[in-house]
Order: C-alpha cells, then sequence, then structure tokens
C-alpha cells in the first residue's frame, strides 16, 4: 500500500496477493485496495466471458456480476489461483492509463506472479469485502 492509502481516513477494503512456498510459508505478499483490482479487470478486461469458466479472472467477475459469494472473500479463506501462468498472461496484456493510478498495485501484481512462476510457489489471493 502506498502511504496515502494508509494515511486515509475512510475505510477502504484490503486484498492480498500471497505467494507461499512449498511448505505453506510466506513468501511475498502484496497489499493494496480491493476497489484497485476490480478496476483494473472491469475497465481493462471487460471480455471475461471469452475465457474458460475456470479462468481466474473470469471466476472473480461473475462471482462479483451475479451477485454470488464473492471469488477470494475472506470469510471463505484464500483461493489459490491455481491457473497461474494463464492468470499472469492475462494481466500481463491489460494496458493501463497513467491517469488510472492503479500503475503501482499493477506492477506489484505483475512482480508477485512472476516470483510464483519462478519459484515455483503457490499464488494466493484473498479480500475483506
Amino acid at each position: 500500500m502506498s502511504d496515502f492509502q494508509k494515511k486515509t481516513f475512510v475505510q477502504i477494503r484490503e486484498a492480498y496477493f500471497r505467494e507461499r512456498n512449498e511448505s505453506g510459508e510466506l513468501v511475498f505478499e502484496v497489499e493494496f485496495w480491493s476497489s484497485y483490482f476490480t478496476l483494473i479487470l472491469d475497465l481493462f478486461y471487460p471480455d471475461y466471458r471469452e475465457l474458460p469458466i475456470e479462468s481466474t479472472i473470469h471466476k472473480y467477475h461473475s462471482s462479483n456480476q451475479y451477485d454470488e459469494d464473492t471469488w477470494g472473500d475472506e470469510n471463505n479463506g484464500e483461493v489459490e489461483i491455481d491457473r497461474l501462468e494463464e492468470f499472469y498472461g492475462h494481466m500481463k496484456s491489460i494496458v493501463l492509463p497513467e491517469s488510472l493510478g492503479a500503475q503501482e498495485v499493477y506492477n506489484a501484481i505483475i512482480e508477485i506472479c512472476e516470483s510464483a512462476i519462478k519459484n515455483k510457489n503457490k499464488l494466493y489471493f484473498i479480500a475483506d469485502y
């Protein structure tokens, strides 16, 4: 989170990507506002319906859109991104405008994906919607 995010007076919902090794130990964590992730996917990956229903992005979008239990909700615990390389490829295809202000979050998500792939670790997502 940026210093601004930590100092804000508004209650903001948080989300996390967590890289865990074979033993389940936390190796790397990215903390951010969940609204940034939703904004990135809603505005810059709107064609999620064209993805396989098993795709992380499809599951995330459809659970939000159809008012189902939201994918990655803290009440259900961490959710593994089981199609990590596919998710990473979709995220890498997104081009954000500088004016959006989400570049730092986007870069951190890309970095943790690359780390998990490189180190053959697992990546998890959780949010407090």
